[in-house]
């Protein structure tokens, strides 16, 4: 960052007015460069650099050069311009046809797959290859044909033109199959899970550094700091947080955290949440409440964007899933397969998830010591939450079979749990959501989920009496043949 990079943040730190500059991470350019754009303008320079190369061979060249016998065999030279010219105007018109017909199936599935198709197919290397070939190709053509001249021919740049034709033909239909593969719900899914994965081996690496609870005293002093921009958290810099608690723990040395000069950064602004002006981001435990002197090395250590970054945090992976299980089980039009296929990848990654254990994989990190810095992960209670947006949803759609998927995958997270606040939170999200059950009818697939989870949470010391009260409640409903309690409110509870 350059100097005036550096005094334009500081002042958009102390400036509340001042949005522009702010904690950004990155421009639009940057992010368009981040996410797509790279790897398209590297393979465009290298099309263009070879056909600024052609060219100079073309114009240098006698009839004697090597291979100039077989480039003429291949487009003749009298033809050569002529070829080159149908070669760049063709390359243009299918390649805008076909990218607009395939931008407008994207939008089509993101009508019911949510806006997350954008990023998958933004992210996929295959597409920005596609890309990036079919407009180098274009970029070729057009300076090939910009530097010839009819004497001499440009038969190099005509015989290549010749030759990437044929695989421009060959990629356009990997190009289609492709697209059309990736908008198939069942692969939308598994790039998710897969994006999903990657992230938490990331987050692994800086939790496995820093520490799961406070050990400073709850009374100790706390200096609160907060934040002058908003958008999304999405980076952390835990070496400089940590080295502003050792900095601040060394100037105060008066034991008052606990110990000499110990003091801890206590994280509330976590990867992935949205902090808006004035909002916590991070707590000095063993500070003076009205101390701020540390706060711009705090606020410094958060980066903020607009957009969240999948390759970072594993919860904009999962919100993503919770989209998808959302919004294909909240509508009657929409294929409940969808639902289950989500639902699955997010049970999926809950299991991954408590088997590993949240703070077990700390060799993971590249550097091991214990920093000051506190950081509740809470990747648990945010899945779970997943799962209970999307069965309120089933039960507005009545997805029966989506219902008792859900209701498996809190079957199989149970024997998982091991900690204290893990049991509480599938506990309170269970007991939050069973309500809406008894809107379904009752299929045998239904009440034998019922059933299993019943079993399940007594083998394993969760209360069951609720699941047990919905069940009899579901069979009475059924028998008395009332109506479900969002069609007449008063059917509600059949006693």
């Amino acid at each position: 960052m350059t100097a005036a990079g550096r005094k334009e943040r500081r002042a958009a730190l102390h400036d509340p007015l001042r949005s522009s500059g702010g904690l950004h991470e990155a421009g639009r350019l940057r992010r368009g460069v981040a996410e797509f754009l790279r790897l398209p303008l590297l393979i465009i320079l290298a099309f263009s650099a070879a056909g600024v190369l052609t060219s100079v061979l073309d114009a240098s060249a006698d009839d004697e050069a090597p291979l100039r016998e077989w480039a003429s065999r291949m487009v003749p030279g009298e033809g050569s311009v002529e070829f080159v010219s149908a070669v760049a105007t063709s390359v243009v018109t299918v390649t805008s046809i076909t990218f607009s017909v395939l931008l407008l199936a994207v939008q089509q599935t993101a009508g019911s797959l949510t806006a997350v198709v954008f990023d998958q197919f933004l992210r996929r290397t295959a597409n920005q290859v596609y890309f990036g070939f079919f407009i180098g190709l274009s970029a070729f053509s057009f300076l090939v044909l910009g530097l010839a001249r009819q004497d001499p021919p440009p038969v190099y740049g005509a015989a290549v033109a010749f030759v990437l034709t044929i695989v421009a033909l060959v990629v356009l239909l990997l190009l289609i199959h492709g697209s059309i593969d990736q908008m198939r719900p069942q692969s939308v899914i598994r790039s998710i899970h897969e994006l999903a994965l990657r992230a938490r081996e990331r987050e692994l690496s800086m939790l496995g550094r820093v520490r799961a609870r406070r050990r400073s005293p709850e009374g100790v002093p706390e200096r609160a700091v907060t934040v002058y921009d908003s958008g999304y958290v999405v980076s952390v810099d835990m070496d400089g947080l940590a080295g502003t608690a050792r900095a601040a723990g060394r100037a105060a040395g008066d034991g008052s955290a606990g110990e000499a000069g110990a003091v801890e950064v206590i994280v509330e602004g976590r990867l992935g949440e949205y902090v808006v002006f004035g909002d916590v981001v991070a707590r000095l435990a063993g500070v003076a409440p009205d101390d701020g002197s540390w706060d711009d090395a705090v606020r410094s250590a958060f980066g903020l964007d607009d957009i969240r970054d999948v390759e970072v945090e594993c919860g904009y992976a999962t919100d993503q899933l919770e989209n998808i299980a959302w919004a294909a089980s909240s509508s009657a039009q929409q294929s409940p397969q969808t639902a289950v296929t989500a639902v699955r990848a997010l049970r999926d990654l809950l299991a991954r998830w408590l088997i590993a254990g949240e703070r077990d994989r700390s060799d993971r990190a590249d550097r091991p010591e214990e920093l000051p810095v506190v950081y509740v992960d809470g990747v648990v209670p945010r899945v779970l939450e997943s799962l209970a947006t999307a069965m309120i949803a089933s039960a507005e759609s009545r997805q029966a079979q989506t219902c008792a998927e859900l209701l498996r995958a809190f079957a199989g997270v149970a024997p998982r749990l091991r900690r204290d606040d893990e049991r509480a939170a599938f506990d309170a999200t269970l007991d939050g959501v069973l309500p809406s059950v008894i809107q379904h009818a009752e299929l045998p697939e239904l009440t034998e989920a019922l059933r299993d989870l019943e079993r399940v949470m007594d083998e394993c010391g969760h209360d069951a009496s609720r699941v047990a009260r919905v069940r009899a409640l579901l069979w009475e409903s059924t028998d008395r043949l009332l109506p479900k309690p969002s069609d007449e409110p008063e059917a509600a509870h059949p006693e």
